[in-house]
């Protein structure tokens, strides 16, 4: 990091002037100590690393002499360093801040999420004012963000976007056997709830899906090279995108379900995307899937209870009754008594208060970090900013680990002793700053500005950005949820990135996003919504009128809480029973419900 950075900061101070390879191994600290061959091959791991976090620094051979790395010449244009002045409006910057707020401590990528996001404010001269987390809050608290994901999934962010095959160890349950699998990384993906990797598996000579939870052990590179593969022009991760868990295979048959004119709609919208659903006049359904693993696809059937009978295959029949069989058998007998603690806990749909002190445990112990690099040249930037024209400054070390995602004071130290080390020249810093006790106090340096602008997203970054953006923004505040459409946009490009860099997120994921609209609105601007909902236990949809107070997720399904007209009360409505929602002209007062209790 020390050598990096000093690079970096060598080739800046330099401005339009290039930097030759010798003057580069004995100024820029860290290389100076080197033999030439050792220097050669650390210069372009160097050189190789930055380009990975989109620093690219440019290259050229001098006139008049032997091509070769020893002859060359290189230099930094600032375009290639800097963020790019991106128009975000403060609109934009509240609504990002606002995903940020809402999946802290429970999402994989919050610490890249908070760089970012600081990275964004400092480029775009606004600052992140508090989120707006009064009328929404999230529960992602399953499988897919436990710690054990969130320790894979930089690894294979960055096998993916390297194009390098990939060894682990994997735990297939159909053999119930762990195997060691060597495949070539082709996409993440998103899928009720869980992680998932897509990828040409060199054992089975073709494309599997691999779950992350499954994957054990330590993930290693099959080669030194650069890159391994490359995607066929015959893969579009488009098509994973409509596949469901019982899919995630070589298809083994095709099922036929019949469902209830009660919830004959339901499955039509749900689940179209993976099959045929086709109506009858009475409001049933057909059902038709092919799949590759019987147990989701049962978990599905029985998951809908009366509503849902499983017409064909007959052996997958069978194997449905002997799933009711052992169901019914666990059942016989007394219940086992619960521990009176968990017996007496309630369910409770929490909102997010950004004045509350921290938990004492955070919900994920384990993040995936961002780059060390990139949380240098945050800090860097960070700090440069807040001393602004002023020599010496005193900030709460508090204040800066919460901005920065420092889990204490230690860790910010850290970071500061290293930074004391990188130079442009001898006694040239890029920045001093130093911990007193609960201050830091930042001194003006020589070499100050020189990284004083944030520098370029780096594609992990954008990607963090990208996913927060898609797993909830569309069931934030009405205007926040428009704001974020141009900031998606804005982002791919400062990340130099296209649509198909984002983690793909399954079609199950996304709520209709009319009926999600509707609700925003009525919350943001407290107009009544009118919904057609179907209850666990009515019979037929019924039309109700609501004064939604809040919108929240709790483990991965999206909920309204309502003052329901029809029932007179509260309610707690699930969105994917919503058929239809529309806002209503008629403006209604809130009714000083103290959700906390619900």
């Amino acid at each position: 990091m020390i050598r990096q950075l000093s690079l970096v900061a060598y080739l800046m101070q330099a401005g339009s002037r290039k930097a030759g390879t010798m003057a580069i191994h004995e100024n820029v600290e860290g290389y100076a100590d080197m033999t030439a061959t050792a220097f050669t091959r650390r210069f372009y791991g160097d050189r190789e690393e930055l380009a990975q976090l989109g620093i690219h620094i440019e290259q050229e051979i001098a006139d008049g002499l032997a091509g070769g790395p020893e002859n060359a010449l290189y230099w930094l244009p600032p375009e290639n360093y800097f963020l790019p002045a991106i128009e975000f409006t403060a609109a934009e910057l509240a609504a990002l801040n606002t995903c940020l707020g809402l999946l802290e401590g429970q999402f994989a990528y919050s610490d890249l999420l908070r760089l970012a996001l600081q990275d964004l404010a400092l480029g775009s001269g606004n600052s992140l004012e508090d989120p707006v987390t009064d009328f929404i809050c999230v529960n992602l608290l399953s499988s897919s963000e436990d710690a054990a994901a969130a320790d894979r999934l930089a690894k294979i962010e960055a096998a993916v976007a390297r194009r390098k095959t990939i060894i682990f160890d994997y735990h297939s349950l159909g053999r119930d056997a762990v195997e060691e699998r060597r495949v070539d990384p082709y996409l993440l993906m998103y899928n009720r709830r869980d992680w998932y990797l897509a990828g040409n598996s060199h054992e089975r000579d073709g494309i599997r899906i691999f779950r992350l939870r499954r994957i054990l052990g330590k993930i290693r590179h099959a080669t030194g090279k650069e890159h391994d593969f490359t995607v066929p022009e015959t893969f579009d991760r488009r098509d994973y995108a409509s596949l469901e868990p019982w899919q995630f295979g070589p298809e083994r048959g095709r099922a036929r379900i019949r469902i209830s004119p009660r919830a004959g709609w339901l499955v039509a919208r749900s689940l179209g995307h993976c099959g045929a659903a086709r109506l009858d006049a009475d409001g049933a359904a057909v059902f038709e899937t092919a799949y590759s693993d019987e147990e989701p696809l049962l978990s599905l059937v029985l998951g809908m209870g009366t509503d849902a009978e499983l017409e064909a295959p007959a052996a997958l029949r069978r194997q449905l009754a002997g799933c009711l069989q052992r169901i019914e058998e666990s059942h016989r007998g007394d219940p086992p008594s619960l521990p009176e603690e968990a017996a007496s806990r309630p369910v409770k749909f929490q909102r997010h208060d950004p004045r509350a002190p921290a938990a004492a445990e955070p919900r994920i112990t384990r993040q995936v970090k961002p780059q060390r690099f990139t949380r240098l040249t945050t800090l860097i930037s960070y700090l440069t900013e807040e001393l602004g024209e002023t020599e010496s400054l005193r900030l709460p070390a508090a204040a800066v680990c919460a901005d920065l995602g420092y889990q204490d004071p230690g860790q910010l130290e850290k970071d500061l002793n290293l930074l004391l080390l990188v130079s442009v020249e001898a006694g040239g810093y890029v920045i001093e700053a130093y911990l007193e006790g609960e201050t830091l106090r930042v001194e003006r340096s020589t070499y100050g500005d020189l990284m004083r602008r944030p520098a370029r997203l780096s594609p992990l970054q954008a990607r963090a950005m990208l996913l927060a953006i898609d797993l909830v923004g569309g069931h934030i505040l009405a205007g926040s949820s428009r704001s974020l459409i141009g900031a998606r946009d804005k982002i791919l490009a400062a990340g130099g990135l296209d649509e198909g860099a984002a983690v793909l997120i399954g079609e199950t994921e996304r709520e209709d996003a009319g009926i999600s609209r509707a609700v925003a609105l009525g919350l943001e601007e407290r107009r009544l919504v009118e919904i057609e909902y179907l209850s666990v236990e009515g019979e037929t949809l019924k039309t109700r009128r609501i004064e939604p107070l809040l919108v929240s997720n709790v483990g991965g399904d999206w909920y309204v809480v309502a003052f329901c007209r029809l029932a007179g009360a509260e309610r707690i409505f699930r969105f994917e029973r919503i058929k239809s929602a529309a806002v209503l002209d008629e403006h209604f007062e809130p009714r000083g419900i103290d959700l906390r209790s619900m």
